[in-house]
């Protein structure tokens, strides 16, 4: 058959199926709206335009794509929590979901795949029916994506509350740094060598020693230290 009625034949049909959404510019030359079904109250429509080159359908049909929405009238929420983060709540995230130009980049090299395996007949229908399968897919792997990343982003936020009331985990490494800075912000090593001083070298009675409270003062710290770290 010639490749001009082949084309002229598939058009009608074509216009048969899609009354309202199949707009022609030319005998050669049409696109079709393809409105998807996604979980969102978003409308998404993907725009197919085809232009027949004149051997077609001997070659494959120039495709191009585009991508519309319509959110006009969706009400969209705030966060989950009672914060003052503005992001969308976990049952509204469908509704932030949009077709990048890296996803109609990838749809396109779809469809010119199935077009190049159908080389021979008339393939626009086919085209069409695999881009609204293949579309409505990809919009649910999105939506699963953001979905994880949202519950990943509370389960952070959550635990970072929980730090706040159980604190941070005490190992024998962080004690004993602890322990050295504070030692070394109250000064005890400068104090316990005076005192020792003061006792050996100025060879202080036991009753003096005793009322200047040095006598034991370095193991009193110590255990004011301990029960400080046991509190925290």
């Amino acid at each position: 058959m010639d490749p001009l009625e082949e084309q002229k034949q598939e058009l009608e049909v074509l216009e048969s199926i899609y009354p309202d959404e199949l707009t022609k510019i030319s005998d050669q030359n049409f696109s079709i709206r393809i409105a998807l079904d996604t979980p969102s109250e978003t409308k998404h429509t993907l725009v197919l335009h085809v232009k027949y080159p004149p051997e077609y359908p001997e070659v494959v049909p120039e495709l191009s794509l585009e991508a519309e929405f319509d959110n006009d009238g969706v009400e969209q929420h705030g966060n989950d929590d009672d914060s003052d983060d503005e992001g969308p709540r976990l049952g509204d995230l469908g509704e932030f979901v949009r077709f990048e130009s890296p996803d109609i980049r990838t749809l396109v090299l779809k469809l010119e795949d199935e077009a190049a395996a159908q080389i021979g007949i008339p393939s626009v229908f086919a085209l069409a029916s695999q881009l609204k399968e293949e579309a409505e897919s990809l919009f649910q792997a999105k939506l699963s994506k953001a979905q994880k990343e949202y519950e990943s982003k509370l389960l952070a936020q959550e635990m970072e509350e929980q730090k706040k009331f159980h604190g941070t985990k005490v190992t024998k490494e962080s004690w004993t740094k602890w322990r050295e800075n504070l030692r070394k912000e109250l000064k005890i090593d400068e104090k316990v060598a005076q005192a020792y001083q003061d006792m050996h070298g100025g060879r202080m009675t036991g009753r003096e020693i005793f009322e200047k409270g040095l006598a034991g003062n370095e193991d009193d710290l110590e255990a004011e230290v301990a029960a400080i770290a046991i509190t925290n």
